[in-house]
């Protein structure tokens, strides 16, 4: 089965691909025969054709790489054709896995070998993910409860570990964490010195499970110990409120189903509470589905605003347009905070206000990983992205590997997260006052006095 994934969905009949009959048995263990299933579903749907010995050669690469041991024959020769390119890799990876079963399954060299053919091609929207990872991801498009934990974006900054975001009704917004709590411990173990994998390890376990945070906050001289109980947690598609002097905020988590449709019912909300300036929140926002992406960019941009022009795997270019009139009036300016965790649909949305002069970008240059890709199951519940399709912005500009560059930069650093400020909406909410100021300026200023008699 193919699933969209990250920017995948763009409108089904854009993207519908049937899935074929593999000519190679199905691989019921993760052996030789799941690194070539995955790598004939590659070439299936990838955007660019590829080479099988290229793709079979990185494989056997990355399985050197991981065991230290190279076959006997080495990588497989050039000019051999696609009827023995098999039976050669798979002679090599028996090979291989006789000599280190001591040290490793089959199913990790088989993981090992998918991951590194697909990370060969370095391309942001194709990989190998395996069975955990994309089952979390599968639950997540469904609406389902992702994973256990307690319910927080962290946020590494200088090896320490701040709490970026408390998720609403989550269990950590149960016990009190605050964002911006720096965690110093958990369940007694330093996180400095950790990577972010170890420190979201730590956090997350079993749901009914209790692990205890030692953290410091903002403004209080001594460290606060809390007792979290994991439970099922849901990422939210978006949360909004109003700030100070009529600025609404909305921070859009994912471009997950039906996010648009929350963003919409927040802007009628803010528009009645004296909505005058809105920030649009993508920081960490990884992307989702396209639709939902020109949905909410119809939410905000004039109608006709090019989103995105495609050029998928037979040649052809499709541009993207948003296809109604806004809801938020061009009255009210927009800031939009991105950073380097802003990805693929998210950095989409910030290149069309940008390039239709309709928001200010304010944060870092984001990550650059924009292209349409779906996703694929694979056996043993692991998944592979593909690449579909290449992008590029609204106007022609290309984002992958760029990233879009702010047009006031403004970095999250470490004294301001010791001080418990978000600098960055501190910023945008600044940039959005003298917008708001120099407005009120323009209206009151004095009619022409006309022709004199």
């Amino acid at each position: 089965m193919k699933r969209s994934r990250m920017i995948a969905a763009l409108l089904a009949a854009v993207l519908a691909v049937t899935a074929a009959a593999p000519a190679i048995p199905r691989a019921e263990a993760a052996d030789a025969g799941f690194v070539l299933e995955t790598l004939q579903t590659l070439r299936e749907n990838y955007v660019d054709p590829l080479s099988s010995i290229m793709m079979l050669n990185a494989a056997l690469t990355s399985l050197e790489q991981k065991t230290g041991v190279t076959p006997f024959s080495g990588q497989i020769p050039q000019g051999v054709s696609d009827t023995l390119v098999t039976g050669l890799f798979t002679q090599r990876f028996d090979e291989i896995f006789s000599r280190v079963k001591g040290q490793y399954s089959v199913t990790d060299l088989a993981y090992a070998a998918s991951a590194g053919m697909l990370e060969s091609l370095h391309d942001s929207h194709t990989g190998f993910i395996p069975p955990a990872a994309y089952q979390e991801e599968k639950r997540k498009e469904n609406g389902q409860a992702a994973f256990t934990g307690i319910g927080v974006v962290l946020l590494a900054r200088d090896g320490q570990f701040y709490i970026r975001e408390v998720f609403p009704d989550s269990p950590a917004a149960a016990a009190g964490l605050h964002e911006f709590d720096r965690i110093a411990k958990i369940n007694g173990v330093a996180t400095a010195g950790q990577t972010s994998d170890d420190v979201t390890e730590l956090v997350r376990g079993p749901a009914g499970t209790t692990l205890t945070l030692s953290v410091e906050r903002p403004n209080v001289a001594a460290p606060l110990e809390f007792a979290v109980t994991r439970g099922a947690i849901r990422v939210p598609g978006l949360v909004s409120h109003m700030l100070d002097g009529g600025i609404g905020y909305v921070k859009i988590y994912e471009f997950v189903p039906g996010v648009s449709n929350a963003l919409r019912d927040a802007i009628f909300t803010l528009r009645r509470s004296g909505l005058r300036g809105l920030v649009i929140d993508l920081r960490g926002n990884p992307g989702g589905l396209v639709d939902e992406l020109r949905d909410i960019s119809a939410a905000v941009l004039p109608q006709s605003s090019p989103i995105l022009q495609m050029t998928r795997r037979n040649g052809r270019t499709q541009m993207l347009e948003t296809l109604e009139p806004p809801i938020l009036p061009p009255s009210v300016p927009i800031a939009t905070l991105v950073d380097e965790g802003s990805a693929s649909a998210s950095e989409l949305l910030a290149s069309a206000l940008q390039e239709q002069g309709r928001g200010v970008i304010i944060g870092v240059k984001t990550a650059g990983a924009v292209e349409i890709g779906i996703t694929v199951d694979l056996p043993e519940e692991a998944g592979m992205a593909v690449t579909v399709a290449r992008l590029l912005s609204g106007k022609g500009a290309r984002l992958e590997g760029h990233g879009i560059v702010p047009d006031e930069p403004e970095p999250l650093e470490t004294p301001a997260l010791n001080a418990g400020h978000d600098s960055q909406l501190d910023k945008a909410v600044e940039v959005l006052r003298h917008k708001l100021i120099a407005r009120s300026a323009r209206l009151e200023e004095p009619a022409g006095r006309g022709v004199r008699r």
